[in-house]
């Protein structure tokens, strides 16, 4: 963000004036700064209270449809990593319907096994000619 500019018309601005508010913008933006740690301070403590004994689950992304879901909900259909891991199942198995096979484009590996391909429509190697008679 840049910094922004206000003409004062009604009264005159020195170095002093500006000097003065530079500061008390300074102070303000310190103890805002101090009060959101300790918020977040007591956050985090409420927040490893409550999640004693229970697995921590996060929200991921799935890589087809883009929404967001816990990654419990999710599979690792391949051996993509980072952002390109998680998947809905049902995601991943409309994909390989659409493209016709079970193969990773991105990291060029199979799919875990479950997952299926259509058989291809029509696939004719040769020559087709065409007789008429009028």
């Amino acid at each position: 963000m840049g910094d922004h500019f206000v003409l004062l018309m009604d009264r005159l601005l020195t170095e002093s004036t500006i000097e003065a508010a530079i500061e008390s913008n300074n102070r303000l933006q310190q103890a805002a700064a101090l009060a959101n740690k300790d918020s977040m301070a007591k956050l985090s403590s409420h927040r490893v209270d409550k999640d004693i004994g229970s697995s921590p689950s996060k929200l991921v992304e799935c890589r087809i449809c883009h929404d967001e879901d816990q990654d419990s909900n999710m599979e690792i259909p391949c051996s993509c990593c980072g952002s390109l891991k998680y998947a809905h199942r049902n995601c991943v198995q409309r994909w390989c319907n659409e493209k016709g096979d079970t193969i990773c484009e991105i990291c060029r590996e199979q799919y875990k096994p479950g997952y299926t391909a259509p058989p291809p429509l029509f696939h004719y190697g040769g020559n087709f000619r065409y007789s008429f008679n009028l």
